[in-house]
């Protein structure tokens, strides 16, 4: 490869030149140029009804010869079967762009957020790769052929010696401007204007310098079809560090570096961030950043961001470091290539396979440090059955692996260096694969007891799942809305009904430490320590790995969680982390002093939010996976045929019911199915005592003593609304007594501010 000096315009003349005629005369090269000049006039020749079909958005979205989409391959057909999607993108295309240059740039950089925010809900992750083909068919003069966010950067840098900021559409303009700066305006004819939109790719792939240990793919002559080039399993890096928070520490990380900072801004900013961490840990990230994800470099004094560093930033998405995870970094290949020749394994089998790697490794430390990043990644998850899984992202990181992954061998060992505060508790334990019910069989047992809608299930058990030791889950939401019963019936399933591994903590106001769940030592008896049920049942869950034990925390936010599950937070966190229980002997009184981290506990806890209990920490809720109960279906609701009510009365308390839940919905007053079965077994009780009470008399009795008390607020629109509405439904269906106490809390909200059934 000729060094061309790009910043100058005799360079980039001089290589735009040797391309044209090097490169520019090979039949793949003309090839590519022909096919994507028709395509642009298929494009140009479409009217407003041809371009809001399904046939011309599949054509325009899949088969795009701008590029192929390589990694960028995010399904959008979902976006595509929407009609409305359609039809606003096929106006939009033909929207004449303002001729200013400046107002020109701002317009096409507002069309690319458009089309993103419309079509990201339907898609995995943002599909920017495919919006930029997109735009560059349909507005070609704007645009270049290097649509892969990382290489346009490299390209722009290469080209600029002080490049312009700005997003991708700027990137683009930039370069289009530089090159007519250097060679003149390109031909208004399509086929010139091919030809100047694809010369970008061609001095990406042919007249850039490359650092040959940062190479991971080779250039191609059409963009998007490059091929990774692996680095042999001797000249890799060993494997990955586990760094908490993944990556959203790491993204966090890149943010800050974003305009370049000296290494004691960076620490400071890493010690702000988790003032937990010791100097070494510190010291630890910052190299994980530079040298195995790459995403920072050296420069002086100063850590700026690497081209793969911004683009990450920009994007979010872990896809940018794919390429160089995969070539460079020993181990990730094999756990991937493991999930896709082989299909979903345990936690154990995977960390086994992939151990192979390394005969260096010999624990399963850095293979755990691995799929924990391919978990932050959202690279793999934990699929129905427990197993882990690639997911869509990851089955588009395993397509590119062409190569048998490597192994090191013997005389290659070398130990993997353990971080310090990583491995407090010692060397970590091996995660053993956990045994579980079927899903199918999951919800076909919580299904038979309540109203739980199946996706709602689903996501419990992927978000308790989703990690290979913490299994953590907080439901949330209306008082009477079915969490417990959830939560109970959950664990039934998942233990088969063995109530030896069932156990509920029904949490209590003042536990201001660990004491209530993990015992104490006996301050009257000191050789006696005072043990609990939940003490036992985690003695109990770490004698019997291969099963599922589940404790559910009934009102959890009674207390401070953090403070009474203070330790079990903490060793949740760490691989092979240490619950600490006291301070004696290694046993005392039959009792560790520390026990590990059971990878087999399942924790559910149940949280109501009102003025008796504590809101949740970051420090929960960083662990947990939570899960909200707020929308309640009445008709949804099973048990209105089985009632004794005659027809007339069901439908009149169905209608009561559903106007009272749309109206108090919106200022979150409404009720759960605790509340429905109460008032629908007063008025069967009522009917069937024989006392002679009208059925009114009694609907507004009910109404008055389960609905009504939730009624309080302070002056708000939304709760003044509310209650208004209220009102309103209740004269409608003739409640005289409940009707004319939400008027008292209407004047009241009028005369004092706010408003309690309870006064």
């Amino acid at each position: 490869m000729s060094v061309y000096d790009l910043t100058s315009n005799e360079g980039l003349r001089r290589a735009c030149e040797d391309l044209e005629r090097i490169e520019g005369s090979k039949k793949s090269t003309q090839n590519w140029r022909s096919e994507l000049a028709g395509f642009i006039r298929w494009v140009r020749d479409a009217d407003l009804s041809r371009r809001a079909t399904l046939e011309f958005q599949r054509r325009l979205w899949e088969e795009n010869p701008v590029t192929s989409v390589g990694q960028g391959n995010v399904s959008v057909e979902k976006a595509l079967e929407n009609t409305d999607f359609r039809d606003w993108l096929a106006k939009l295309s033909l929207e004449p762009l303002p001729e200013s240059r400046e107002v020109r740039l701002t317009r096409l950089g507002q069309v690319y957020d458009e089309i993103l925010n419309r079509i990201q809900p339907y898609c995995s992750r943002a599909p920017r790769l495919k919006v930029l083909r997109v735009l560059a068919a349909v507005y070609p003069l704007d645009f270049t052929t290097v649509s892969d966010g990382r290489k346009i950067q490299h390209l722009q840098r290469a080209m600029f010696a002080a490049p312009e900021a700005g997003g991708p559409v700027a990137r683009h303009r930039s370069i289009l401007d530089r090159l007519e700066e250097v060679l003149g305006q390109a031909g208004q004819d399509i086929d010139s204007l091919v030809r100047r939109m694809t010369l970008p790719w061609l001095l990406y792939a042919g007249a850039l310098p490359r650092k040959e240990d940062e190479i991971t793919q080779e250039p191609t002559a059409t963009p998007g079809e490059e091929r990774l080039i692996p680095l042999p399993a001797a000249r890799r890096r060993r494997g990955l560090t586990a760094m908490r928070g993944g990556l959203q520490t790491v993204l966090g990380a890149l943010d800050f570096v974003r305009d370049g900072v000296t290494r004691d801004e960076l620490r400071d900013h890493l010690r702000a961030e988790n003032p937990e961490l010791k100097d070494n840990s510190i010291n630890m990230v910052i190299n994980v950043l530079r040298s195995e994800l790459a995403v920072i470099r050296r420069n002086g004094d100063n850590y700026l961001l690497t081209e793969r560093g911004q683009a990450l930033l920009e994007s979010s998405d872990p896809g940018e470091l794919s390429d160089w995870l995969l070539t460079h970094i020993l181990g990730v290949d094999h756990a991937l290539v493991e999930l896709r020749d082989h299909g979903p394994q345990t936690a154990s089998d995977l960390l086994k396979r992939t151990q192979v790697a390394n005969p260096g490794w010999t624990t399963e430390f850095i293979p755990s440090a691995i799929v924990s990043w391919l978990r932050s990644f959202d690279v793999i998850a934990t699929d129905a059955n427990g197993r882990i899984a690639l997911t869509p992202s990851g089955i588009e990181w395993a397509k590119r692996i062409h190569w048998t992954p490597e192994r090191l061998g013997r005389e290659e060992d070398i130990p993997p260096v353990v971080p310090t505060e990583l491995t407090a508790g010692g060397a970590p334990t091996r995660i053993t694969a956990v045994s579980q019910p079927p899903f199918e069989e999951i919800y076909r047992h919580v299904s038979a007891v309540g109203i739980f809608n199946e996706i709602v299930v689903k996501k419990l058990h992927a978000g308790l799942w989703a990690h290979p030791r913490r299994h953590f889950a907080i439901l949330t939401g209306l008082s009477g809305s079915g969490k417990t019963l959830l939560a109970r019936e959950y664990g039934g399933a998942l233990t088969q009904a063995d109530k030896k591994r069932m156990c509920r903590v029904a949490v209590q106001p003042g536990w201001y430490d660990p004491a209530p769940m993990l015992g104490y030592v006996n301050p009257l008896r000191q050789d006696a320590y005072v043990r609990t049920p939940f003490l036992e049942f985690l003695l109990a869950a770490t004698a019997d790995a291969e099963k599922p034990y589940v404790t559910i925390l009934d009102e959890m936010n009674l207390s401070h969680p953090e403070q009474y599950l203070a330790p079990v937070l903490s060793a949740m966190e760490i691989e092979g982390g240490e619950i600490d229980l006291h301070r004696e002997n290694a046993v005392f009184d039959g009792v560790p002093r520390s026990i590990q981290y059971p990878s087999n506990l399942v924790l559910i806890g149940t949280v109501n939010m009102d003025e008796t209990t504590h809101g949740l920490s970051d420090k929960v809720l960083d662990r947990a996976f939570t899960l909200e109960f707020w929308d309640v279906d009445l008709d949804a609701y099973p048990r209105w045929e089985r009632r004794t009510l005659s027809g007339a009365q069901t439908e009149q308390v169905q209608s009561l019911l559903k106007e009272l839940m749309e109206a108090l919905k919106p200022a979150r007053l409404h009720f759960g199915w605790r509340i429905v079965d109460e008032v629908l077994d007063f008025l069967e009780r009522a009917a069937e005592s024989g006392i002679g009470l009208p059925f009114v008399s009694a609907l507004d009795g009910v109404v008055y003593a389960k609905v009504l008390p939730k009624l309080r607020g302070d002056d708000s629109s939304r709760f003044r609304d509310a209650l208004e509405k209220c009102a309103k439904v209740l004269r409608a269906h003739e409640l005289a007594e409940s009707h004319a106490r939400v008027g008292e809390l209407i004047r009241d909200l009028e005369s004092t501010g706010s408003a309690r059934f309870w006064r």
